[in-house]
């Protein structure tokens, strides 16, 4: 007998009774087993529910990670690109400010 006959024969069946039930008895027992079904599918719907509300917050995390890891990549790629304006933008105003220190300053007199 398995652990699980042996809880069920505990449970529904009477004991000293030479294993024999009334039309009542048995009612209540029907009865029972149903409540205790539907008890038993209630509180697996609602762990469901709450697993299922759990995994679509993290595949929303998921995703919002995802872009944010497109716009950082996009940005790396670009960082060379942006790199080389800066440097250039540095050496072009160095030759203004070299070419402008040569050539003399002279102020009309009046």
């Amino acid at each position: 007998m398995s652990y699980a006959d042996a809880q069920y024969q505990e449970a529904y069946e009477p004991q000293g009774q030479n294993n024999s039930m009334t039309i009542d008895e048995m009612r209540i027992l029907h009865r029972t087993a149903l409540a205790e079904a539907e008890s038993k599918r209630t509180e697996l719907r609602l762990v469901l529910a709450s697993r299922y509300r759990e995994l679509v917050g993290s595949s929303d995390e998921v995703i919002s990670m995802k872009e944010r890891a497109e716009e950082l990549n996009a940005l790396v790629i670009a960082l060379p690109e942006l790199v080389e304006r800066v440097v250039q933008s540095a050496d072009a105003s160095d030759a203004r400010g070299s070419t402008e220190k040569l050539t003399p300053h002279i102020s009309p007199k009046g």
